[in-house]
């Protein structure tokens, strides 16, 4: 993978860490997980379509790609965010490497290789390490919302290079677009009554709704679908893992935690995880070279 590949890859993890810090509050003190991800995807929606081209997608490909890659996966990730503890939501959204991994090879489009292998179970070691053992929870909703969100985002993942036609910006804008009316069905009919209450949320809410649809999607998932069209996902889906690093780090600055030195540790372990996935060696790297 070429070095601004990875530090594109590097930088999503960096845009997709802090968003926990941000939207833990938001669900926790405005919105709920169905209403905030509404507002997200309208907001992308509206955001991106100027800015790209018609898609040439499938519109029946696009809207399960929306189903399954936006809306079944963020509901569930924030309804997960809400009701478990921080380490255990963390932790379990992991599972989305071995996942990707498992059905990217399934679908054919990657084949079995010890040394991604090797590099994710190192990463997911790293992980462990960082979050530590959760504490035991009798939320099993919030558990089973997160192994929901992993499952569907995963397979979408994999499923997205060998059936779609469009890429980057113009992929997201259009997979947005659908997941927005979706959403808003899904909001009428599960929060009808909450939506008199938005009203009373505060500017400090709706710039947090602002933040996590640019920084935590737009922007990010925007450069990862574009990464996505050019390159294994078993060489992609690791650098997640470098997510809720960033993430601990953001709100050890923002709310003056301490860093433990399993952060660091694991941290360690994490980068030399993902050295040996990107890593190809010379003569591989020239006859394997990615499509510009």
């Amino acid at each position: 993978m070429p070095i601004p590949h990875i530090a594109l890859a590097v930088l999503i993890q960096v845009l997709w860490g802090p968003v926990y810090t941000l939207a833990k509050p938001a669900v926790e003190t405005w919105f709920s997980p169905v209403i905030l991800v509404t507002f997200i995807y309208v907001i992308v929606a509206l955001l991106l379509t100027p800015l790209v081209k018609r898609a040439q997608t499938p519109t029946k490909t696009l809207f399960l790609l929306a189903l399954f890659g936006c809306t079944i996966q963020s509901t569930m990730v924030y309804y997960a965010l809400l009701l478990l503890p921080a380490s255990t939501a963390v932790l379990l959204m992991q599972l989305q490497l071995p996942v990707g991994v498992i059905a990217s090879w399934c679908l054919g489009r990657d084949k079995p290789n010890w040394k991604n292998g090797l590099g994710s179970l190192i990463c997911l070691a790293g992980i462990v390490i960082v979050i530590g053992i959760p504490e035991e929870t009798a939320d099993y909703l919030g558990i089973g919302a997160m192994l929901i969100c992993v499952t569907s985002w995963a397979v979408t993942q994999a499923v997205i290079p060998v059936v779609a036609k469009d890429q980057g910006m113009t992929l997201y804008a259009a997979m947005a677009r659908h997941a927005a009316p979706q959403m808003i069905v899904i909001a009428l009919l599960v929060e009808g009554s909450a939506l008199m209450g938005l009203t009373a949320i505060p500017m400090t809410g709706w710039a947090a709704v602002l933040g996590i649809a640019f920084f935590g999607f737009a922007l990010p998932y925007s450069i990862w679908y574009w990464l996505l069209m050019r390159h294994r996902a078993d060489e992609l889906l690791p650098f997640l893992l470098l997510m809720p690093v960033f993430g601990v780090a953001v709100a050890a600055w923002q709310l003056g935690e301490t860093l433990p030195p399993s952060l660091l540790l694991g941290g360690s372990v994490i980068l030399a995880g993902i050295a040996i996935v990107v890593w190809r060696g010379r003569r591989r790297e020239g006859m394997d070279a990615p499509p510009a």
